[in-house]
């Protein structure tokens, strides 16, 4: 489905201040000043214009340069003014798809649209190369939308040019858009802006037309949310098919699920995981509505999560020490037939306990780069229940030296033991400059697990039956298996 839904037109109403002109502008030169190429990809299209958007209004108009694209897609634009030329790197590149070109995996284009590139000195790629798909247009549009929202002023090549502030916004706009493809993806940002048909990558060529609706709104909805005044962060994201390990029937499904996470400034955090109707109006289905939050007082922190899950109400309380080598206990609770995230949260009681986990934790305390964390796990089911079995209440009486009784339990991430648990985890994170690293053991079934998030978004999963030689995966949940 070709993206005539996403408002790839939006009007900044600002006009150039210094990059007017057209090709046709009194140049008396016949040669090219400067020459651009690329593809129009959303399948190859052939029959369309391709032209630079010299005063920012999001179309092609009279007087800017342009060109016809020929068999895949390919053009090549030449600029023949000076004063054109001046601002090729500085201006977004637009494609204009009129009724009857034609997309050479689908036929005849029987609606027009539009899909654009960001301008070339913000993008990871040859300057003179540019491949225009519905992946730039997505990127490029929210920004336009955004910086007419927000008043950046003037934008113009001469302000792109000369305005370090401008070109700082920008970028850092841009880039955050990148990294939410990239997370998608899991692929290197050049790939984004690159001719995924000709590189082979079968799954961003099937779905870059399609998830331009569920980026356009992704961002659209994070922005509202990010005005609230109580918010510090929010992010919400479209997933069309697989978007959680957790729930194996859903791994191949074709449906539309939105996932809205909101972090408040008491520290308190909601995630909604919603089903989605295949127009993305309306919520046919709620996964997850769940919240956490986190309080610290007294060498203690009492950390609650309540979850309204198809299976009904889990909360999880946990009561640790608050220092860098420490202690704590976490409490599990499962009520039926709960669907309020409300009453969820004023469930919490002693006989509905399911089981408990002791908590062993160390870190080198360093707060970035460096920073090494070790957490061992040991659950025990409800007939080994300790005496703590209301954490909220235990939190406000409890001296924090009252966790020392579980320090015979090592936090050190090789250690063996089991303690008569009927569950072990053990994790080790490292931050590096460019990435985090986690191992994960789980000590009794003698299984590893390595995830590898890089900072542009990218990642890797690996499992492991000793921890030595590690076998890539799609997804960490393989490690179990």
């Amino acid at each position: 489905m070709k993206i005539t839904n996403v408002a790839l037109a939006v009007s900044l109403g600002l006009f150039l201040s210094a990059c007017g002109g057209s090709s046709d502008s009194g140049e008396t030169s016949t040669n090219p000043t400067r020459s651009i190429q690329g593809k129009a990809i959303d399948g190859y299209v052939k029959g369309a214009t391709v032209g630079l958007d010299l005063n920012f209004n999001g179309k092609l108009d009279l007087g800017e340069p342009t060109t016809v694209t020929g068999d895949n897609g390919a053009y090549i634009l030449d600029i023949k003014s000076n004063e054109d030329a001046s601002c090729v790197d500085y201006v977004p590149t637009i494609v204009d798809v009129p009724v009857g070109a034609v997309d050479e995996d689908l036929g005849i284009v029987e609606t027009a649209y539009s899909m654009t590139i960001a301008p070339a000195i913000f993008i990871p790629s040859d300057k003179d190369i540019r491949d225009i798909t519905p992946l730039t247009t997505v990127l490029w549009d929210n920004i336009q939308q955004d910086l007419e929202s927000n008043n950046l002023g003037m934008l113009s090549c001469a302000a792109i040019q000369n305005q370090s502030e401008t070109r700082e916004r920008i970028s850092m706009m841009l880039k955050e858009q990148e990294y939410r493809l990239q997370r998608r993806f899991n692929v290197p940002v050049e790939e984004l802006y690159s001719d995924f048909i000709a590189s082979g990558n079968v799954n961003l060529a099937e779905n870059a037309a399609k998830l331009v609706k569920g980026m356009q709104l992704s961002y659209e909805e994070t922005r509202v949310l990010l005005q609230e005044p109580n918010v510090l962060y929010a992010d919400v994201e479209y997933i069309q098919g697989h978007w959680n390990y957790m729930m194996e029937n859903e791994s191949n499904s074709k449906h539309w699920h939105r996932v809205t996470t909101t972090q408040y400034k008491d520290k308190s955090t909601t995630t909604r995981i919603e089903r989605m109707s295949d127009d993305l109006t309306t919520v046919v289905k709620i996964f997850e509505n769940s919240m956490k939050r986190e309080i610290s007082e007294r060498g203690l922190s009492l950390i609650e999560r309540y979850a309204v899950e198809p299976d009904g109400c889990n909360i999880t309380i946990e009561l640790v020490q608050a220092k860098n080598d420490g202690r704590g206990l976490r409490n599990h609770h499962h009520i039926d037939n709960i669907d309020s995230l409300s009453v969820c949260q004023n469930a919490v009681d002693e006989n509905n306990l399911t089981n408990q986990t002791i908590l062993a934790y160390q870190s080198n305390g360093i707060d970035d780069i460096g920073k090494v964390e070790e957490v061992g796990q040991f659950q025990y089911s409800q007939e080994q229940v300790f005496s703590y079995r209301n954490l909220i209440t235990t939190f406000k009486v409890m001296d924090a030296d009252e966790l020392n009784q579980f320090n015979y339990i090592s936090a050190d991430f090789n250690n063996e033991e089991t303690h008569l648990s009927t569950s072990v985890l053990r994790n080790h994170s490292t931050h590096l400059e460019d990435r985090y690293v986690w191992l994960g053991r789980d000590v009794i079934k003698g299984t590893w697990s390595k995830q590898i998030q890089y900072k542009s978004g990218l990642h890797e999963f690996y499992c492991s039956v000793d921890g030595e030689v590690w076998n890539p995966v799609n997804k960490i949940s393989d490690c179990d298996k």
